[in-house]
């Protein structure tokens, strides 16, 4: 682009104001050409603006005059807003009181640059294109000598300052601490294979052959992150729930809390272990799996029984202290069905060869038929939809249509269950269902704004410490996805997203110039989206000058 200084006029109230700035034109989305200001050099004297005049037209200085010249424009808007909200979060204050002063701002600004670049760029990367940054300045570390070492010291003295950083965030954003939690978790995959946790496990990123962590996200009521633990890529999705009920309460002081976990991590076992008298304050809300779905439909003593399912209420059941929410979704429903359907058709091939092998002869003995039988039967959980019998030389078997048809009827229903018996059943849905903003912390870290992956670290130290780093950068966007909220509309393509909006605040920059042998620099004027990002972010030009950037 083409920098040029240009001069504009505006009548305020009778009064007649002349703007003296420097920037390019530009074609704006309606192929309008449009002048974008970098900066506002109407404070300057009128020989150093006809110097940088002449400078950027690549003509001489009049004898005697110092020659300006422009230097460069550093973006700096998406930054200062970031650093604002990270601010407000106390994420910044938390890293000045538990780490020293010069790691403290590099792990500040490793957590600004995941937010306004989000690339899944290494820590070298990061170095080699830091100085002179927007993130640099507004971390109070543009100029400073930083080594590449400096970086990855900081994640080492990050981490162990996790659980008081952690503790003063909580404090910090919940003064009369919150009582309901929400975990879950996932997993990220490795492309080395030298880091002492990384595993192969169930692989949520669908990749083949790669081993992974599993990290497990604390969230409150609202989707803001609490806290973040990274495991062994081999760790079952239960086997980190008490472990981490006894670190919240150690770690926030807190007695008495509902923890809020899908089936997979809050199963039966773990409600079993929750009613020890050690647990009596701490409370769960989950949802049942399938086996005991089906299970307690097969018990006639159990109140949960077919005909009180309800397609448009839901139903509430309590039974000796807890208490069921039974519901509907119509988006399950053909999902239910479908998965059935596999299970039984998979079932029913194996039963088809056993009978062939029966017919052709091959297959005689009836105890060899049993062994055959009862190997294959339930393997899919699918036993109850056939009849069957056998004797020596002999097998038949068909569909129980009847019980097909009477589990056909359950599809897309499902319970919740709880032991906190002053919710309702709606309550006890609702605030289940609030673990998709857990998801969707998962979602972000991993693909849409920070790009966690891929995991270019192999000591431990240092990739828990990323992971943490993540999170913080979450909470950043948490607080700017609300702040913004009026402003993101996924349907309009220029404002889709909240990438969209740190690239309308990247429209505000620092011009450094020269003038003579002084170094100077001018702030530009927001305009347009940017004057309406910053009223929404609770900012002025004024106050983001004086705080973050000059």
């Amino acid at each position: 682009m083409k920098y040029r200084i240009q001069k504009f006029t505006s009548k305020q109230k009778g009064k007649i104001y002349e703007y003296t700035w420097l920037g390019y034109s530009y074609r704006d989305e309606k192929n309008k050409t449009t002048f974008k200001c970098v900066a506002n050099l109407s404070s300057l004297p009128p020989e150093v603006v006809a110097s940088l005049t002449a400078s950027l037209e690549g003509a001489a200085c009049y004898s005697g005059q110092a020659k300006t010249e422009f230097v460069t424009a550093m973006p700096v808007g998406a930054e200062a807003v970031c650093r604002h909200f990270a601010d407000a979060l106390g994420i910044v204050e938390a890293l000045q009181t538990s780490l020293p002063d010069k790691n403290a701002r590099l792990a500040a600004a490793l957590v600004l640059d995941r937010v306004v670049e989000g690339l899944p760029h290494s820590r070298k990367g990061l170095f080699e294109n830091y100085s002179g940054t927007g993130v640099a300045r507004v971390c109070g570390l543009d100029g400073k000598k930083i080594k590449l070492q400096d970086m990855y010291y900081s994640l080492d003295k990050l981490l162990p300052a996790q659980d008081s950083i952690e503790n003063f965030l909580f404090k910090h954003n919940h003064p009369d601490k919150a009582r309901m939690f929400f975990y879950d978790i996932t997993s990220s995959y490795f492309e080395g294979g030298s880091c002492p946790i990384e595993a192969f496990g169930y692989n949520r990123d669908c990749k083949r052959g790669k081993k992974q962590i599993v990290i497990g996200m604390l969230a409150d009521s609202d989707g803001l992150p609490l806290s973040v633990e990274v495991f062994a890529g081999n760790t079952a999705d239960q086997a980190t729930v008490m472990a981490r009920i006894d670190s919240l309460r150690a770690k926030f002081n807190i007695e008495e809390l509902v923890f809020v976990g899908d089936r997979g991590m809050v199963t039966k076992s773990r409600r079993a272990d929750l009613a020890a008298n050690e647990y009596e304050k701490i409370k769960y809300i989950t949802a049942l799996t399938h086996e005991e779905f089906t299970a307690f439909l097969e018990d006639e003593n159990h109140p949960l029984q077919p005909e009180l399912f309800d397609r448009h209420n839901v139903v509430e059941v309590e039974h000796e202290g807890i208490k069921y929410a039974l519901s509907f979704n119509p988006e399950m429903e053909e999902r239910n069905r479908g998965t059935r359907c596999g299970m039984i058709g998979k079932t029913e091939q194996a039963l088809e060869r056993i009978s062939a092998s029966v017919e052709k002869g091959r297959l005689k003995n009836e105890k060899k038929i049993a062994k055959r039988l009862f190997s294959t039967i339930d393997k899919w959980h699918c036993a109850k939809f056939f009849t069957y019998s056998y004797s020596e030389g002999k097998f038949e078997y068909a569909r129980n249509e009847a019980k097909i048809s009477e589990y056909e009827k359950l599809d897309g229903f499902y319970v919740f269950t709880s032991d906190v018996l002053n919710l309702s059943a709606l309550e006890i849905r609702n605030e289940y269902r609030k673990l998709q903003m857990v998801e969707q912390t998962f979602r972000t870290m991993k693909t849409t704004d920070l790009f966690i992956r891929p995991i270019r670290l192999w000591n431990e130290t240092r990739v828990r410490a990323h992971v943490f780093i993540c999170m913080l950068s979450y909470m950043v966007i948490w607080k700017a996805r609300r702040a913004f909220n009026d402003f993101i509309k996924p349907e309009d393509e220029l404002r889709q997203s909240l990438r969209n909006v740190w690239e309308e605040l990247s429209d505000i920059q620092i011009a450094k110039l020269n003038v003579g042998e002084i170094k100077t620099e001018q702030l530009g004027q927001p305009e347009g989206n940017c004057r309406e990002l910053l009223k929404c972010a609770g900012l002025t030009l004024a106050l983001l000058k004086k705080k973050y950037v000059m």
